[in-house]
């Protein structure tokens, strides 16, 4: 108890030193412009859950009243619902991160083990002025089949949603997760703090899928890494086809065991006054180690992206990939990639980039229109076709969904 103690005082005071410190990439945020989310009450069935946030969570690829292994719904500081399905009882667990605390003292060991407390104001201010956020594990050996959720809502104007959250699958493990992240409709304005470290254990497998849906007004900063053993899998997919005012996030992956794979996928359609920074590095540390990053933009209006990109070798026998693609659609907008590759010592190492942007081919779009197609039909066509990406381990209720968003998004803008 004595070294769990001063182990959070030591946090809290890094966290402290940190509260002005600027991070290097994207608009800083006058935190102090916003207050605190409130608390909300704990529902017991799905069925009391308000209409509005059910709607706002679907927006982000969450089924609340779906059939899922596991769900955990938070609005603004609260987690207001969580269910484990009967059959996954005694194999997985949800709860709040703080319950997890609480329930499990060893979990320190896991607290602020891969994000650095005091990289920036925002993982110190999550620190500082925790607001939940959720833990799940899933046991050794256990096989998911059907996806877990978890749904972070904001439903206030002008507040901080500060989470951090804790994924640990045990050797052997495998499951799919959703996570949606939004704010409710009318909601338009806030900030939304979110920490996520992922511990992938041996022969683990993991797909992870991120919904954003936030209002024009909102700026959003993720902090996120994830570690893995031997033979581990992890696939992050982020999906964000809607405005806001502004995001930055480059996630780390560090892959410790012999044979660990890491896949990106990040598709967005930028648009309005959106500031857009997403980028992921892979830190490729064993043999057999295998990653890629794959990025697909559209931007229009005004919106500014920057798809960055990094891959670090330490090892002969090691191969990535990064690869970014984008479309402008405006005089005004802007995409920028930023690929970056480092090897150390290990001079057999296989990293590559590839980068492209521009318009489509006008031999396209006028193949389609002497096929009965306006132009605009055919833009919109060619659009859907660029940002659908192959997402192994997707559910496909989840992958209709994303089609019919970016549907729709091509059909509205262009």
């Amino acid at each position: 108890m004595k070294v769990q103690e001063e182990y959070l005082r030591d946090l809290r005071e890094r966290a402290e030193k940190a509260l002005t410190k600027k991070a290097p990439l994207g608009p800083d945020i006058d935190l102090s412009q916003f207050y605190l989310c409130s608390p909300r009450e704990r529902v017991e069935d799905v069925r009391e859950i308000e209409d509005q946030l059910k709607e706002a969570a679907l927006y982000a690829g969450v089924e609340l009243e779906g059939e899922k292994a596991a769900t955990y719904l938070q609005v603004d500081r609260s987690a207001v619902y969580e269910r484990v399905q009967r059959a996954f009882q005694g194999k997985l667990e949800i709860m709040s991160s703080q319950e997890a605390l609480q329930k499990y003292p060893e979990l320190f060991e896991y607290w602020w083990g891969l994000v650095p407390v005091d990289a920036d104001k925002y993982t110190a201010f999550a620190e500082l002025c925790p607001t939940e956020g959720y833990f799940i594990r899933v046991f050794a050996h256990t096989k998911v089949e059907i996806p877990l959720q978890a749904c972070l809502l904001m439903s206030e104007r002008a507040r901080v949603q500060s989470v951090h959250n804790i994924v640990i699958l045990e050797e052997g493990a495998e499951a799919n997760l959703i996570t949606g992240c939004a704010s409710v409709r009318g909601n338009e304005s806030g900030v939304h703090i979110g920490v996520s470290e992922f511990y992938l254990g041996d022969n683990a497998r993991l797909t992870f899928t991120m919904v954003h849906n936030w209002g024009e007004a909102f700026h959003v900063r993720p902090r996120t890494a994830a570690r893995l053993g031997k033979n581990a899998f992890f696939s992050s997919t982020y999906v964000l086809l809607k405005p806001l005012a502004s995001i930055q996030a480059f996630p780390q992956v560090f892959l410790e065991g012999e044979g660990a794979q890491a896949t990106f996928q990040n598709i967005v359609f930028a648009k309005g006054n959106s500031y857009i920074d997403l980028g992921s590095t892979l830190l490729l540390k064993n043999r057999g180690c295998r990653g890629s990053s794959i990025s697909r933009v559209c931007a229009t209006d005004e919106a500014q992206v920057f798809a960055r990109g990094r891959l670090i070798a330490y090892h002969d026998e090691v191969q990535a990939h990064l690869e970014c693609k984008g479309m402008l659609f405006s005089p005004r907008a802007q995409i920028v990639s930023v690929p970056e590759l480092e090897v150390h010592g290990a001079p057999r190492a296989r990293l590559s980039h590839e980068a492209a942007v521009g318009p489509f081919e006008e031999e396209a779009v006028n193949y389609l229109r002497a096929r009965g197609l306006k132009r605009e039909e055919a833009l919109s066509l060619l659009v859907q076709g660029f940002l659908n990406l192959d997402l192994p381990g997707l559910p496909e209720a989840l992958q209709r969904y994303i089609e019919e968003i970016i549907r729709v998004t091509s059909r509205d803008v262009l």
